[in-house]
C-alpha cells in the first residue's frame, strides 16, 4: 500500500495517454493520493502494464484501450466510468503525439494526425465528460496537457504548436465558462520533458536526420515526467488556471519581452540545426 497521506482518497480520476510518459507518471501520482483510476491508452499492453504496477501497490484501477481520435471511444469511456463509479472528479486529457518538419515538407495527413490527437482528443474528452460533470454537481477538475509550444511558436513545429496553442485557448475559455458549475479547468504546459514523445514522434524531411540528436537533448536536458505529474496534482488541489513546468526556458521570457527578437533567435537556431543560414 502507498505510505502517503491520501488527499484524493476515493476520488475518481481519468487519465488518457496513461501508458507512458506524463500520463503514466500522473496515474502513479494520483494513485499515491488514494484515487480510483481509469486509464486509457492506444497501446493496450502499455496501459495494462501501468494498471498492473498500480494494482500491486494497492490502487483501484481499470485499464481501457482506445484511440482518443475516435469520439465513440471516449463516449464509451465516459459511460463505463459513470456506470462503475457514478462520477469523475478529475479528467486529465493527456494523450498526445509529437511532430517536427518544415511546413513545406509536412503532409496534410501529418497535420490531421497531430490535430486529431492533440486537439480533437481533448475536445472529445470535454464533449463526453462535461455534461456528466455538470449533472454530478460540479466539484471536479479538467486538466488538458498543452506544452510550452502552446505559449511560444517554435520553427519546424507548426502543426504541434497549432494544436497546443489551441488547447491553451480552449482551457482558458472553458475555465471561465464552467466555473459557475464548480468545474475547474487548467492547461499544463511542460517544457522539455524526458519521455518517449521524441522517439515516437514523426520527425521528417530535412529534420529527419536530426532525430537522434533531438532524443539526446530530451534525455539530457528533459525534466522527469514525475515532476510534471506532481505539478498536475498541485494544480488540481489549488485550482490554478495553468501549470508551467518549464525548467530552463529563457526563450519563453524573451518571447514575452520582445516577440521580434524571439522570432529572430528562433529562426537562427533552426538555421543552425539545418546547417545553413536563415
Amino acid at each position: 500500500m502507498f505510505p502517503f497521506r491520501k488527499r484524493f482518497r476515493d476520488r475518481v480520476v481519468v487519465v488518457t495517454g496513461a501508458g507512458s510518459g506524463i500520463g503514466r507518471a500522473t496515474a502513479h501520482a494520483f494513485a499515491k493520493q488514494g484515487a480510483r483510476l481509469h486509464l486509457l491508452d492506444i497501446h493496450r499492453a502499455r496501459v495494462e502494464e501501468t494498471a498492473a504496477e498500480l494494482r500491486l501497490l494497492g490502487a483501484g484501477v481499470r485499464a481501457h484501450a482506445g484511440d482518443v481520435r475516435d469520439p465513440d471511444v471516449i463516449e464509451q469511456l465516459a459511460e463505463q466510468v459513470y456506470a462503475q463509479d457514478g462520477r469523475c472528479d478529475v479528467l486529465i486529457n493527456n494523450a498526445g503525439v509529437g511532430h517536427s518538419a518544415l511546413v513545406q515538407e509536412t503532409s496534410l495527413e501529418d497535420w490531421k494526425w497531430v490535430l486529431e490527437t492533440n486537439l480533437w482528443g481533448v475536445i472529445h474528452g470535454i464533449h463526453a465528460f462535461v455534461p456528466h460533470m455538470i449533472d454530478q454537481g460540479g466539484k471536479a477538475s479538467i486538466i488538458n496537457t498543452a506544452s510550452m509550444a502552446g505559449l511560444m511558436g517554435i520553427p519546424s513545429m507548426a502543426p504541434y504548436c497549432t494544436s497546443k496553442f489551441a488547447v491553451v485557448g480552449l482551457s482558458e475559455s472553458l475555465g471561465a465558462e464552467l466555473r459557475p458549475y464548480g468545474i475547474h479547468v487548467a492547461a499544463v504546459c511542460p517544457g522539455i520533458i524526458d519521455t518517449d514523445i521524441v522517439r515516437s514522434a514523426r520527425i521528417e524531411g530535412s529534420l529527419g536526420i536530426h532525430k537522434r540528436r533531438m532524443m539526446d537533448i530530451y534525455a539530457k536536458q528533459g525534466i522527469p515526467a514525475e515532476r510534471v505529474a506532481r505539478d498536475i496534482v498541485k494544480t488540481v488541489r489549488s485550482h490554478a488556471p495553468m501549470a508551467t513546468t518549464a525548467g530552463r526556458f529563457p526563450l519563453l521570457l524573451l518571447r514575452r519581452m520582445s516577440p521580434r527578437a524571439y522570432r529572430s533567435v528562433a529562426g537562427f537556431a533552426l538555421g543552425r540545426l539545418l546547417g545553413g543560414s536563415r
